[in-house]
């Protein structure tokens, strides 16, 4: 029996794609899960012409309060990872980094919620 070019590359492409969603089949129902998923965190000034304002971004979501990056961050899987490397340069009035209350507040809810909270100290 002679079969296709057509009809073997899609069956080597059915193979690839039906393989690995059975292998995470398998090792869901073996109990394990994926991996939590990491994120990394920016503060990016935004210069304007009376002031500047800062926003977090995540990924390509950006948020203007601690509170907004805080709705957001409460809803991530628990076991998440959120890591900022901020760096050593301050212009002032950064949120977060101005304030060691507000930074130990922010900590103690990513904790509460289960987020891993890495903060990559500046040298």
């Amino acid at each position: 029996m002679k079969v296709s070019k057509h009809i073997l590359f899609a069956l080597v492409i059915l193979a690839f794609v039906v393989v690995p969603s059975r292998a995470q089949e398998r090792a869901q129902e073996n109990g394990q899960s994926p991996p939590p998923p990491k994120y990394r965190m920016e503060l990016v000034y935004i210069f304007g012409s009376d002031s500047t304002e800062f926003i977090f971004v995540i990924g390509n979501i950006g948020f203007k309060s601690v509170a907004s990056l805080k709705e957001y961050v409460g809803n991530l899987p628990a076991g998440s990872t959120i890591e900022w490397a901020p760096g050593c340069r301050r212009m002032g009035a950064e949120p977060l980094l101005s304030s060691e209350q507000d930074m130990e507040d922010f900590k103690a809810f990513c904790a509460e919620k289960n987020i891993n909270f890495i903060l990559v100290p500046a040298g």
